[in-house]
C-alpha cells in the first residue's frame, strides 16, 4: 500500500466514517462531496470536455463527454453515491483519466436521484442514454458501460433493462466496487465492518430505503446480483478486500461466471471502497491503466467477432 492510500485512508475514516454516525443526511452529504469536487484540478488540455444539456422531448437527463482528440471506442458511465449524491464534477477527473487510457470518449450520466427521484428514475435515464448513443449510430460493439458502486449496479441494471428490451449489449462492463445487493444480504457487511474505512454498515439500508421508495430490495433492476445474468457481456471487477461490500462482488462474479458470463474479479488489500476513482492514488492510476487495456481489448474483440 502507497504512503498516499495510508493517508487516504486515514482521512476517510476519519471524516466519513466517524464523521458519518447518527444517521444518514442527505444535505450534508451532497454539500460535502460538493466541496471536494470544487477543489479538483480542470480536465487535462488533451482531454475535451463537453456539457450536455438534459432534453426532455428525447427523456434525456444531463451528461457531458470527457474526450479524447481521436476517440477509438466509447464509454457510458455512470457515477457511484449511493443514488442519492456525488454527480459529473464528483466524477470528472476519473472519466477524464478513464478516457485517456482507453483512448476513448467517455459519456457520464448525471441521472436522476432519491430522495427526489427514486427507483427505477435511474435505470430509466440509463436506459434512455442507451438508446440515444444506439440512435446515433454508435457501434454497440465499441462501447463499455462503466460505474462505481451504485453506478456499478446501475450499469448492470441498465444492460439487464437493455436485453429484456431488446437492445444490443455492449461490448463489456467496467464496475469498481459495484453495489449489487440493496438487501445488505452479504456476509462482508458484517465481517468487514470495522476493516472498512469509508462506511458505517448502517447507513447502507438507509441508502437503499431511500432509493427504494418501499419497493423490494430484490428487485432485479435494483438489485442485479438476483437478476438473471444470462446473456450480459463481459465483465471487469474491482473490489477491496477490506470493504463491506466485498461480497457484493465476489457473488456477482461466482454468479455471473455460473451463467456463463465471462467475469474477471481484482482485489487489492488495504485499499478503500471504488479507489479507482481517487487518482490521486498510485494504485488508482495503475488500475485505471488496466481498465483501459480491458476497455481496449474488449472492443477490439467484440468488432473482430462481429466482423467475422
Amino acid at each position: 500500500m502507497s504512503i498516499q492510500s495510508f493517508i487516504v485512508n486515514l482521512v476517510l475514516r476519519w471524516q466519513f466514517k466517524n464523521g458519518s454516525k447518527g444517521g444518514l443526511n442527505v444535505s450534508h452529504a451532497r454539500a460535502k462531496v460538493n466541496k471536494m469536487a470544487e477543489r479538483y484540478p480542470a480536465p487535462p488540455k488533451n482531454i475535451t470536455h463537453t456539457p450536455v444539456p438534459a432534453q426532455a422531448a428525447k427523456g434525456l437527463c444531463p451528461a457531458e463527454w470527457l474526450s479524447v482528440a481521436q476517440p477509438q471506442r466509447t464509454v457510458l458511465y455512470f457515477h457511484g453515491g449511493g443514488y442519492f449524491f456525488c454527480g459529473l464534477t464528483t466524477h470528472r477527473p476519473t472519466c477524464a483519466y478513464l478516457a485517456r487510457t482507453a483512448q476513448a470518449r467517455v459519456l457520464s450520466v448525471d441521472y436522476r436521484m432519491a430522495p427526489e427521484n427514486p427507483f427505477p428514475a435511474a435505470v430509466d435515464d440509463a436506459v434512455a442514454w442507451w438508446k440515444e448513443l444506439l440512435a446515433q449510430g454508435v457501434n454497440p460493439a465499441e462501447v463499455v458501460f462503466g460505474g462505481d458502486s451504485a453506478g456499478g449496479g446501475l450499469a448492470l441494471a441498465c444492460m439487464l433493462a437493455a436485453r429484456e428490451q431488446g437492445l444490443p449489449m455492449p461490448a463489456g462492463a467496467l464496475l469498481f466496487s459495484p453495489w449489487t445487493d440493496l438487501s445488505g444480504s452479504g456476509e462482508t457487511m458484517r465481517t468487514k465492518a470495522d476493516d472498512d474505512v469509508m462506511f458505517n454498515p448502517a447507513l447502507l439500508p438507509e441508502a437503499a430505503a431511500l432509493y427504494l421508495n418501499g419497493r423490494p430490495a430484490t428487485e432485479p433492476l435494483a438489485s442485479p446480483l438476483f437478476a438473471d445474468l444470462h446473456g450480459l457481456p463481459e465483465l471487469l471487477i474491482f473490489a477491496s478486500e477490506h470493504e463491506i461490500l466485498l461480497a457484493d462482488s465476489t457473488r456477482l462474479h461466482d454468479k455471473a461466471r455460473q451463467s456463463g458470463v465471462k467475469s474477471t474479479l481484482i482485489t487489492r488489500k488495504r485499499l478503500p471502497h471504488v479507489w479507482p476513482t481517487m487518482i490521486m492514488l498510485p494504485e488508482a492510476r495503475q488500475d485505471l491503466k488496466k481498465s483501459g487495456d480491458f476497455i481496449t481489448r474488449i472492443t477490439q474483440t467484440s468488432n473482430q467477432a462481429k466482423a467475422a
